[in-house]
Order: C-alpha cells, then sequence, then structure tokens
C-alpha cells in the first residue's frame, strides 16, 4: 500500500488524514510451506514445540506446534519492544448481515478476559503505546512498552490471553456498539471518505473488497452477540495468527515466554473455509456521483490492479510514484501547477486479491470540475503514449531505497508494517518486492500503465458540495403479523367444476357447429372466477402472396393493437384493463391467431374489441417506425449471440436447394434480414393486410363459463363481409436432408457456447412409428431426467441444459431431430464426443424397460397437465378444427404410446435418427 498526497498552498489535512486511515488494506492469503531450518544448532536449542523455519535480515520465524507463527526481530540499541499480533480476518470474511462485525469484534477484544480485567486499563497504567486496527483482510493488535520489570512478560501473556479467552459480553456489546458507531458517524463527515467508500461499491460488483471495513450501520447496531462470539471463535485461533515481537529483548527468553503462553492453546478442531470469489473483469467505464454537504469537490478515478504478489506489481508502485510525487509527478505537474486542482493524492491498494489503484484530485467548491476531470483522466489514460526515462525511475528507487533503509532501522515500525505483508501471503514479501523494484525498467512502467490505467478499468467518483442534500430514506415496513391483524379478505371465488383431463372425458363435453362459415369448437363449463378463454385461428393467402409480402406481413399483427378507429393503444389497454381481459395477436402472412382470456360477463365487450382490433386497424406510422427499430435491433443483438449465430447457420443449411434470395425456401443472412426488414414501408403493410388478410377459413374453440349464444350472436359480427381478396392455398416445402456437416464458428467475447444439432426425415404424427419415436426421444433427451441432461449436467457438469428431441408435422411426411448444449469454450471437445457417444449408445444398445416405463408414465402426465389448462384446451381444440381431428386421435395416440416396448423405441430410434446424417454447428468463443 502506498498513500501520497500533493498541494498547491497549505495542507488539507482532512484529505491526508482519510487517505492514511484508509491505507492498511491487504488481504490475508494460506499460509506459506515452512522452509527447511538452516540452524540446526539453534533448533536443538529451541524450546519444546517450537520449530525454526527461516531468516531473512535479522528477522526470524518460528513455528509452534498449534500452528502459530512467530516473528523475532532483537535490536538491543532500542529500549522499547513492540508486540504486534495478526489476524489473518477481516472485512474480507464477513458474510451478509456482518459488515463492520472485524472491526467491532477488534474494540470488543479491548474489554478484556475474565483473568486479564480492563485491556485498556492496564495498558494505561504501564504508559503503553497501544491500538488495533482493521483492515479488509486482517485484524492487528499492538503495544510498545520499555523493556523494564515484567513488561514483556505482562504483554505476552495478554495477547495470550485475549486470544481465545476474551469475554464478549452482550452487555460490553450494547457499550462498544455505540462507540464504534461513533466512528462510523465520523467518518461519514468526510467528503473524501464518503466518496471512497461509493467508488469502491461500485468499482466491486461481487468481492468484499467492494466494502470498507467499518460495516454498515444497521449491521453495526444490530448484530447479535452470539453471531459476534461465533466470529471469534472461527477466526482468532492459533493457527490462523502471527506474532512479531521487534526491539529491546532477549530472543531466548523471548521465545520461551511466547512459548509458555501460547503454547497451551489447542489447535482448533475446525478448517476456516476457503475464500475462492474471483471479482469479474469489468466491462467498461462506471461512475458515480454523492452529494453532500462540503466546501470542495473531489475527483477519484480509480482502476482494478493485480494482486501484491503479481509480477506487475513493482512496476506499478514506481508508475504511481512516477504519476502522483511531488514536485515532479505529472498529475501535480497537470493539475496543481495549472491551477486546476488545490491537490492531488493517490492511494495504492495491493493486496493478496486484486484491488485499486486510485488517484485524486481536489477543488475548490465553486471551481469549473469539468476541466480538472478531463485533465486527471487524460494523464492518467494516456500515461503510456509519454516514454518514461531512467531518471523517472532511478528518482523512484533512490527514494524506495532510503524509506527501506529508514524503515528496517526501526523494529517496532517493521514489526507493524509486517502486518500487511502477512495478510498478503507471507512478511518476506516486504524484502522480495524491495528488491524487485531496484529490477524496473521504464519499458516494464510504460507497459503497466498501458495495460491498467484504460477507460475500461476506471471508476470514476464525483463529490459534489450540495448545501441541501435531497436524499431519499426509505421507511422501515411493519411486520407481517402487525400488517395482517384482523385482516379477513374478501369472499373467496367460486370453485369451478372438475372434467378429468382425459380424451374421451373433454370429447363428451365438446360441441362442433359451423358458424358464420367459421368451424366452431365449444366446451362450456363452471370455472373459478368465471373464466372464458377464446380462441379464433384465421387463414389466408398462398405461396405467391407469402412470397412477395412476407417481410411486410410480419408487422401487421403487432400493429393491430396499436390502435382502432376511434381507439387508440391506450385506450384499447385502459378498456382491457377495466374488463379484466387479455387480448393477444400473433399473425405471419398466412394466417392470424387472436387469443382472448376474460370473463363471463365482460365475454361479450371482449369480442367484440377483438371486431374492432382484427378489422378496424388505423396502422399508426409512430408505432409503425417503433416496431420497426425494435426489430431491426433485435436482429442486430443476434450478431454476435452464439445462439443467434448457430440457429441461422444451421437454418441455411437447411435451406431448400437451389432456393434464391425471396423464395419461401430461402434462409437470409443476417444481414439480408436486417436488408429486407429495413425496406418494409407501411404501405406495403397496409396493402398486405387490405388485399390478403381476411377470414379464407375460420377456426374458434372456445372453453369455461360462457352461454354458447354469446359466441354464436358475436361470430357473424366478427367474421361477416371479413374474407381475403386472394384465393387461399396452404404453403407447403419439400422436405430437405442435407449431407452431415460440423461447423465451428467463431464468436468473440462470449463466455458461453452453444452446440446445436439436426437432421430431417419422412415422417407425420399419426405414423405407427411415432409413438415408439416419441417414447424413445424422452429417454434420451427431452427432460430433466433424460440421459443428454444426466450425463452433460448431472455427471460431468459440462452444459446448465443440454437435450434433444423429434419435432413432426401433423400434415407432411416431414420431422426432424434436434439437440442442443450450452457449455463453457473450452470443453467444446467433451461435449461434442458426449453428444455423440449417448446417441450411439442408444442406437446400439437399446433403452431398459424402466427407462420406457418412465418415460411413457412422463408423457401421459405432461399430456394430463397441459389438459388441465383451459387455455391448451382451447388451443387444442381449435388445432383438431384445423385438422379435421377430435379428441379420438389423441385417446388412440396415447393408447399406441402405452403399447411402446424397449425394443420398439429403439428400432424407431434406429430408423430415423441416423448420426451419419447430422448436421452440427457449434458457436462461440473457441481457441482461447
Amino acid at each position: 500500500m502506498s498513500v501520497r498526497f500533493s498541494q498547491k498552498a497549505r495542507p488539507c489535512k482532512a484529505l491526508l488524514l482519510t487517505l492514511a486511515l484508509l491505507s492498511g488494506t491487504i488481504a490475508s492469503a494460506q499460509t506459506a510451506p515452512a522452509a527447511a531450518p538452516t540452524n540446526t544448532t539453534a533448533q536443538a536449542a529451541l524450546p519444546a514445540g517450537v520449530t525454526f523455519v527461516t531468516e531473512v535480515e535479522g528477522i526470524r520465524e518460528y513455528r509452534l506446534r498449534n500452528g502459530l507463527r512467530v516473528l523475532l526481530f532483537p535490536d538491543t540499541s532500542k529500549t522499547t519492544f513492540t508486540l504486534n499480533v495478526t489476524y489473518l480476518v477481516g472485512s474480507k470474511n464477513e458474510n451478509y448481515g456482518e459488515t463492520g462485525m472485524a472491526h467491532l469484534l477488534e474494540h470488543m477484544l479491548f474489554k478484556g478476559t475474565p483473568t486479564s480485567g480492563n485491556i485498556l486499563e492496564g495498558l494505561g497504567k504501564r504508559g503503553a503505546d497501544f491500538n488495533g486496527t482493521t483492515s479488509e483482510d486482517r485484524t492487528n493488535y499492538f503495544e510498545t512498552l520499555t523493556n523494564t520489570g515484567d513488561n514483556l512478560a505482562w504483554a505476552v501473556h495478554l495477547e495470550a490471553d485475549r486470544m481465545t479467552r476474551s469475554k464478549i459480553s452482550g452487555d460490553d456489546l450494547k457499550t462498544e456498539m455505540t462507540v464504534v458507531r461513533n466512528e462510523f458517524e465520523s467518518g461519514e463527515n468526510s467528503p473524501f471518505g464518503l466518496l471512497y467508500k461509493q467508488v469502491r461499491s461500485v468499482a466491486f460488483d461481487w468481492h468484499n473488497y467492494g466494502n470498507t471495513a467499518i460495516g454498515n450501520r444497521s449491521d453495526v447496531e444490530n448484530v447479535p452477540v452470539d453471531r459476534l462470539k461465533a466470529f471469534y471463535q472461527r477466526y482468532y485461533q492459533p493457527d490462523n495468527a502471527v506474532v512479531t515481537l521487534a526491539g529491546n529483548f532477549d530472543p531466548n527468553q523471548a521465545l520461551k515466554l511466547i512459548a509458555a503462553e501460547f503454547g497451551p492453546l489447542r489447535k482448533p478442531w475446525r478448517t476456516l473455509p476457503p475464500l475462492y470469489t474471483v471479482e469479474p473483469p469489468q466491462d467498461g467505464e462506471r461512475s458515480v456521483t454523492v452529494r453532500r454537504v462540503g466546501d470542495q469537490q473531489i475527483i477519484l478515478a480509480a482502476y482494478h490492479m493485480p494482486s501484491v504478489r503479481h509480477p506487475d506489481m513493482p512496476a506499478l508502485l514506481v508508475l504511481d510514484q512516477i504519476l502522483a510525487d511531488e514536485p515532479a509527478g505529472r498529475l501535480y505537474k497537470a493539475l496543481v501547477q495549472t491551477k486546476q486542482a488545490t491537490a492531488i493524492g493517490s492511494l495504492t491498494n495491493s493486496a493478496d486479491d486484486p484491488g485499486l489503484m486510485l488517484y485524486a484530485a481536489v477543488l475548490g467548491k465553486d471551481d469549473n470540475a469539468a476541466p480538472a476531470q478531463a485533465t486527471l483522466l487524460a494523464t492518467l489514460e494516456n500515461a503510456s503514449k509519454t516514454a518514461f526515462t531512467e531518471e523517472d525511475v532511478a528518482r523512484v528507487r533512490t527514494r524506495v531505497v532510503s524509506g527501506y533503509e529508514q524503515l528496517l532501522a526501526k523494529p517496532e515500525s517493521v514489526g507493524l508494517a509486517l502486518s500487511e505483508y502477512i495478510a498478503a501471503g507471507d512478511w518476506r514479501l516486504l524484502f522480495k518486492l524491495r528488491d524487485e523494484l531496484d529490477k524496473v525498467t521504464p519499458a516494464d512502467v510504460q507497459r503497466v500503465a498501458a495495460t491498467y490505467l484504460k477507460p475500461t478499468n476506471r471508476t470514476l467518483g464525483l463529490f459534489v458540495p450540495t448545501a441541501q442534500p435531497d436524499r431519499v430514506t426509505v421507511g422501515a415496513a411493519p411486520s407481517a403479523a402487525e400488517l395482517l391483524k384482523g385482516y379477513q379478505g374478501r369472499a373467496a371465488l367460486a370453485a369451478g367444476e372438475t372434467i378429468a383431463p382425459e380424451p374421451a372425458a373433454l370429447e363428451a363435453r365438446v360441441t362442433r357447429e359451423k358458424v358464420a362459415g367459421a368451424d366452431v369448437a365449444l366446451l362450456p363449463k363452471k370455472t373459478r372466477g368465471e373464466r372464458v378463454e377464446f380462441v379464433l385461428s384465421l387463414d389466408f393467402g398462398n405461396p405467391d402472396t407469402a412470397r412477395s409480402g412476407k417481410d411486410a406481413a410480419d408487422f401487421i399483427a403487432p400493429l393491430l393493437t396499436r390502435g382502432s378507429q376511434g381507439l387508440t393503444r391506450q385506450q384499447l389497454n385502459d378498456r382491457l384493463e377495466a374488463i379484466k381481459t387479455q387480448l393477444q395477436v400473433d399473425g405471419s402472412a398466412t394466417g392470424v391467431t387472436v387469443t382472448v382470456s376474460t370473463d363471463r360477463t365482460h365475454l361479450p365487450e371482449a369480442l367484440a374489441l377483438v371486431r374492432k382490433v382484427l378489422r378496424e386497424p388505423v396502422f399508426p406510422q409512430a408505432d409503425f417506425d417503433e416496431i420497426k427499430k425494435a426489430a431491426l435491433d433485435s436482429l442486430e443483438a443476434g450478431r454476435n449471440e452464439p445462439q443467434a449465430v448457430a440457429g441461422q447457420a444451421l437454418a441455411r443449411v437447411f435451406m431448400q436447394p437451389g432456393a434464391k434470395r425471396g423464395d419461401l425456401g430461402y434462409a437470409p443472412t443476417l444481414d439480408e434480414s436486417i436488408a429486407d426488414t429495413r425496406a418494409v414501408t407501411l404501405a406495403q403493410v397496409q396493402d398486405y393486410y387490405r388485399k390478403v388478410w381476411g377470414a379464407a377459413r375460420a377456426q374458434v374453440a372456445v372453453v369455461g363459463d360462457f352461454d354458447p349464444q354469446t359466441i354464436r350472436a358475436a361470430l357473424p359480427e366478427i367474421l361477416g363481409g371479413f374474407s381475403s381478396g386472394v384465393p387461399y392455398q396452404r404453403v407447403t416445402l419439400p422436405l430437405t436432408t442435407p449431407q452431415t456437416q460440423d461447423l465451428v464458428l467463431n464468436v468473440p467475447d462470449k463466455a458461453n457456447a452453444v452446440y446445436f444439432a439436426r437432421l430431417n426425415f419422412p415422417l407425420r404424427d399419426d405414423s405407427p412409428d411415432y409413438p415408439a419415436l416419441a417414447v424413445a426421444m424422452r429417454v434420451f433427451g427431452a427432460g430433466t431426467d433424460s440421459r443428454l441432461f444426466n450425463r452433460l449436467r448431472q455427471k460431468e457438469g459440462l452444459s446448465y441444459g443440454a437435450g434433444g428431441g423429434v419435432s413432426v408435422s401433423s400434415q407432411d411426411q416431414k420431422a426432424s431431430f434436434t439437440s442442443y448444449a450450452i457449455f463453457n469454450p473450452n470443453v467444446t471437445g467433451k461435449v461434442a464426443a458426449a453428444m455423440r457417444e449417448e446417441l450411439d449408445l442408444a442406437r446400439q444398445k437399446g433403452f431398459t424397460a424402466q427407462e420406457i416405463e418412465a418415460a411413457k408414465s412422463a408423457l401421459l402426465q405432461e399430456a394430463r397437465v397441459a389438459r388441465s389448462e383451459d387455455a391448451n384446451v382451447a388451443g387444442a381444440l381449435a388445432r383438431q378444427l384445423y385438422l379435421g381431428r377430435t379428441y379420438a386421435f389423441t385417446a388412440d395416440f396415447e393408447a399406441k404410446l402405452k403399447a411402446v416396448t424397449p425394443q420398439m423405441a429403439q428400432d424407431a430410434l434406429r430408423k430415423y435418427v441416423d448420426p451419419a446424417n447430422l448436421v452440427v454447428v457449434r458457436a462461440g468463443t473457441f481457441g482461447k
């Protein structure tokens, strides 16, 4: 960590103090492996249970049997010693509701133990210089005393005693919580502290570095003492601590004292939970503005930086000094000397986990912040474009060497500084980083500036002084028990009648008739809330009209609900809401389906609105432009989406051979689709509606609580005189069976990839083979209990979703097998292999009797569930009318499905799904 501050005139004490208070942010890490002892003589003379580990520049490390690490740095030229205990726990270890707990616990540990009494009083009586500090990654306690009398023995006993035997009482928590809250409130008075807190929270999405150690006020005020105790008992243990003793003491005597006091502490049985959250790369510039009372403006730019152990860290620390030093620093020259800012400052959080490097500019309350902000960002983000010189780097080296020499001359300061590097992984990092700084070259500094100081890695914070902040306080809600006391509710809706969801039972209640030229199926029944489901399906057009007008026709259905004669879009929506009705219109170049969900009382008005929407559209230009833009944006959005890219590629493989652009069997490219959509005009939309739309064929299905006479009276109004101006002919296309292909499409910067496979074959849903193939597909890929799902997700964890199935026509000999998976691009080979292996296995070895019975049961149960919903029944009835079928077809299919055997399922799979004909498309960011 480094903190630096430069100014134009007088010191900005508040900012300097805040920077100093916020400077302790080095992260915890796993203990480094112990080095082999290098002094066997010293090892033999050590107290029992103590092992020598390593030595660097006069500092020796030992380890106790319970896992406690001990660092000794003697200097007899001093008259004092500093005892420092570092615990590898900070705010990074806090969970939901626990923010500020590590810091609150630090305060609580001065309350004493059952045997030591009040620690603050004891330290005060001995004239100690002492404190405790908490950062995101560690907590430490230290005391500096003269090495006279029993001071050393007393201090060692004190720290061993409070390591595991602190009181942590509810009464003490009540008083100390208010002290910590006061500390929190003091921080709230600091403009820089407020801005720093907000910038961190915006810069980090997931990592706990987004929270400051002081925590959230409500957590500090309300944390239960039992939760605080559990936190203390988990982390305040010898295997999670390092004792550092520096200054005037006898090493042998001190080691015996430490072993005698800390050695009896039992190594805990618990294993500390690993921390594995990794902050993802920032995807673009972020910003936050804080508006509070204040007398200065502050601009704070933060950039994500790597761990202190990262090879780039030495160069980054040199870069930081070159940028923020005074008076040679680039920021000082660019901002302070040009009078754009009063002061500049820097704060680099180097830690075990990636942290932040921050640069601040301070301005007067009434200064124009825009030029200073532009200069700050330009100086930082263009730093790599101006060469760094050997003189720049040498100046930093001289300063660093001097700083280390001054530090090492003060063992008490070294002891405290080591806490930061202990939390970063190992105390020796202090020396290693110093040595690495000597090797930094101007080219290294240039490289790290270009790597990290860039806009997409930036979070920008602004503190704007505001005389009267306009803050929204969200009040607390009453408890549910208080809110609902005495609540009775309204009268319950009358329950509807029950019709068994079986084909025969439903067919027995259906009446079919012709009304106003439409085929009509009615299933009246009592329903809860007297709800009614209505479906109107119209067929029109022919291959010629579809070929010439399909692009324009796509706009008609969404425009129908955007306004009718005498009824604006908003008025239509308001009226539908008033009569408790949902209306939906879906259409294409050859048909439209209108679905309505309403109740018995409002059914007549709902049907009148259907007529108005269907037959009196006004096609507003503004709405057409809006829908067209949304369609174009949607197409563009798929340009770099793996699923859209793969789907389009698959469609083009299966388009009609020899088809040309504009043909019905042609699959356009994305650019062609965009061009075709962009070329559509409102006049073309209106022309297609006027010439082609109408009830060439019509099917109506109604299910629910209605009077059939209501339908019979409304349909002539809806359909009478609404005829298409062209002969109707169903559009059919030949089955295409392209040769096998395996396409791999690279889509940039996508964390997820997709696998699609398809093959076509001739089959209809009334074929004798179809029930067996449906059962085979249910076992193979159509469900969360399928083989594909179990293999790729449950067993191997390769895919969030994987499956396969068959789509079969009811009119033409056309069917398709498809399978899919989504996955990480790095496992594309494993996914492709698993998909192929499961298909080969099913074809070669078939299915077990248990699998087949489970699949048949699942298919039948799924069908029953679908038939239990009135809206599904209405849709099914409309489909039956179109195909000339009844529920007798469904009953026959289900009877055949029940008769499927394992052999029949395997035979159907082998007959129709041949891997030799598969077309496979994978799309994603491959080859990283």
